[in-house]
């Protein structure tokens, strides 16, 4: 598949079908993420794969932590969606900074994002969906807590076969976002 391809049609997925991934399709995803350029060679992306029983044990209590939090004025009404579409996905994959720099520019988290989309288009060209989730931070102490890690929590990402077929909603063209200085 073609790089241009695979940016110009891949899509936030929200409607996952039930059928399971295979595994070698989950570790293709997977070393895409590990591939990712990183800030000073640190590699600090860490991955935590749930599927199967242990993915529908960890969604439901994502979805229990997340009820505790829900009515807060500073969460977004739209949260507890990123939490049944993770149940929904046959695959959650939650992204961890296993070594932040203490650095303003924040090249680990630009690193860790780097390799998040490295998956996400990897995802694609193997006829999958996906959804970069950062809803989870809401709840990522009880996650941690859940993981027994002190790690940063960066994302999750929902991945499986789509059950729906969203139309591009991109309003804004590189003539509404760029300033060119010559």
């Amino acid at each position: 598949m073609e790089l241009d391809n695979a940016i110009t049609n891949r899509r936030s997925i929200r409607k996952f079908k039930p059928d399971p991934l295979n595994k070698e399709s989950i570790e293709a995803i997977l070393d895409a993420g590990n591939k990712a350029p990183s800030a000073k060679n640190s590699q600090q992306w860490r991955f935590h794969v749930f599927h199967g029983e242990a993915k529908d044990n960890f969604a439901k209590f994502c979805l229990q932590e997340f009820k505790k939090i829900e009515n807060h004025p500073q969460v977004h009404q739209y949260a507890k969606n990123s939490f049944k579409i993770m149940d929904q996905a046959p695959v959650n994959i939650l992204v961890y900074n296993a070594h932040p720099l203490p650095f303003q520019a924040k090249p680990d988290i630009q690193s860790v994002s780097a390799a998040i989309q490295n998956m996400l288009l990897k995802a694609y060209s193997l006829g999958l969906g996906s959804l970069w989730i950062c809803d989870i931070l809401y709840i990522d102490a009880a996650v941690n807590e859940y993981l027994k890690t002190d790690m940063q929590l960066i994302a999750a990402i929902a991945f499986g076969y789509t059950d729906s077929n969203p139309r591009d909603i991109r309003k804004l063209t590189v003539e509404d976002v760029t300033v060119w200085h010559e």
